[in-house]
């Protein structure tokens, strides 16, 4: 295992230079963008192909999709309770705010760094279950509470959503990479596949930790701040609390330190990115969104970065 604070000081410096170049006017947040489709379509599909499709599965390890899927439908029926009183938009808009994680962008050069090979293979399961969050449970939801729905009809376009699932490349990733691994195909792949993934895939951790400083933003209006506290502690202090629940209760002979240490950390990790163009195109307030995006990524790395000190 690398140095803890040594990798996250290495990915702080590499956040800062891509924050620093956005406020040079180098790059922009419109060319984040582009920086964005590069990682979710080329360099983050070659980590995941890499990864998952050399996995030795147990059935430990269905606990990782698993309990990701479980939270988003408890955070967002928690999110229903406390918030039924709020506005339809506001209340859409929050509910996709709790449910979800940015896993990929923000975890993999984490955790690569620190646990190599080990750790990305729980992580890449985590992400494989908040893919479905994400794509499916939080898409659904902002589309329900849509403010250009103007209707009381709830009825879901499973057709529309079945389309976005087929045009993710991750998840499409995923499918293939188990198929790889199950018909053990994988040694009969000639080598300079992997080899390419390989040089592909190390291009993820340094873009991904870029994207993540063109992305940050210290403007925040003060009008937003009652609505972005009771999101912030919402999800810090339910995701803290079933996390180390998780932690010290799962058997230590079924589920190892680095197991259970990789699922803590994972139910406080910010947002997911995604959430952001499900907010333009359902027509949710974009710069709310923005800003409770930018906020858990610095909150998140903070919290983990102390909660991975504390674990180990």
């Amino acid at each position: 295992m690398a140095d803890v604070n040594y990798i996250f000081f290495l990915s702080l410096i590499i956040i800062i230079i891509g924050y620093v170049v956005k406020k040079l006017k180098i790059l922009t947040e419109e060319n984040g963008k582009v920086v964005a489709k590069v990682i979710f379509n080329i360099t983050l599909p070659a980590v995941i192909l890499k990864v998952t499709s050399k996995i030795e599965f147990n059935l430990t390890l269905i606990l990782l999709p698993l309990v990701t899927i479980i939270f988003g439908f408890f955070m967002a029926m928690i999110g229903l309770i406390l918030f039924r009183r709020y506005q339809r938009d506001k209340k859409g808009l929050i509910l996709m705010s709790l449910i979800g994680f940015n896993v990929a962008h923000f975890s993999f050069p984490l955790i690569e760094g620190i646990w190599g090979d080990e750790g990305m293979q729980y992580i890449a399961l985590i992400d494989a279950g908040n893919a479905f969050t994400i794509f499916v449970l939080c898409y659904i939801i902002g589309s329900i509470f849509s403010p250009n729905n103007n209707t009381e009809d709830l009825g879901i376009d499973f057709k529309d959503i079945g389309k976005r699932l087929l045009k993710s490349t991750p998840l499409m990733s995923y499918i293939l990479a188990l198929f790889i691994n199950f018909s053990e195909i994988g040694p009969n792949i000639p080598m300079f596949f992997w080899d390419l993934l390989d040089i592909i895939a190390r291009a993820n951790t340094a873009l991904s930790l870029l994207l993540l400083g063109i992305y940050l933003n210290f403007k925040f209006e003060r009008t937003e701040w009652a609505t972005i506290i009771k999101v912030l502690i919402i999800r810090y202090s339910l995701g803290l609390l079933v996390g180390l629940l998780l932690f010290f209760f799962l058997p230590s002979d079924q589920f190892n330190l680095l197991f259970r240490i990789i699922l803590t950390i994972s139910l406080i990790f910010p947002i997911g990115l995604a959430v952001i163009p499900f907010s333009i195109e359902f027509e949710y307030d974009q710069k709310l969104v923005s800003m409770i995006a930018n906020l858990t990524i610095i909150i998140s790395f903070a919290m983990v970065w102390i909660l991975i000190i504390l674990l180990i």
